[in-house]
């Protein structure tokens, strides 16, 4: 008889919110404003477009920013694109413990993004859900999450199907 295969799971976070991308709108337009206005010379329009360059690549870089988590019988899989472009990938062996947490991005990061020190650090896009993953080494990295539910289910899945993972199986909500 064939093993049943382990469930895996795969979550996308892009960093853009609507609302970035109205900043985006609001800042290409007083851009445009600004370069129509007869009163400024060719000189002050390329001072001007110079922050306002700067501002959009900023935006636009932020607006591309995303996380990706998969976890599956082998272990976890992320990558925070375009600042990290290749995937890391850990074998379930690697971790001590494996938990979904709720935490406070400020309050213990600093914020979001990729966030903390050497021996903990958390890349998140948004909100205060995540999976801590805890390592043999003693170092702690968090993955921020948008589907805590489907996490923890997802989770639950796997440690029924391979009962040795080092997770430690969320309550049933």
């Amino acid at each position: 008889m064939a093993r049943p295969t382990a469930p895996s799971y795969s979550e996308t976070q892009w960093f853009g919110r609507r609302w970035w991308w109205l900043l985006l709108l609001l800042l290409a337009a007083g851009v445009w404003i600004g370069y129509s206005s007869p009163q400024y010379n060719l000189k002050s329009r390329v001072v001007l477009a110079l922050p306002a360059l700067l501002v959009l690549a900023l935006v636009v870089g932020l607006g591309l920013l995303r996380l990706q988590v998969r976890l599956d019988a082998e272990g976890v899989h992320y990558r925070y694109f375009p600042l990290l472009w290749r995937w890391r990938h850990w074998p379930w062996s690697e971790f001590r413990q494996v938990f979904p947490r709720r935490y406070s991005p400020l309050g213990e990061y600093g914020g979001w993004g990729l966030r903390g020190l050497q021996g903990n650090k958390a890349y998140n896009v948004w909100g205060p859900e995540g999976l801590q993953l805890v390592f043999k080494s003693g170092h702690r990295l968090l993955l921020g999450s948008q589907r805590p539910e489907e996490l923890r289910t997802a989770l639950r899945g796997l440690k029924a199907a391979i009962p040795s993972l080092p997770i430690k199986a969320p309550a049933a909500s």
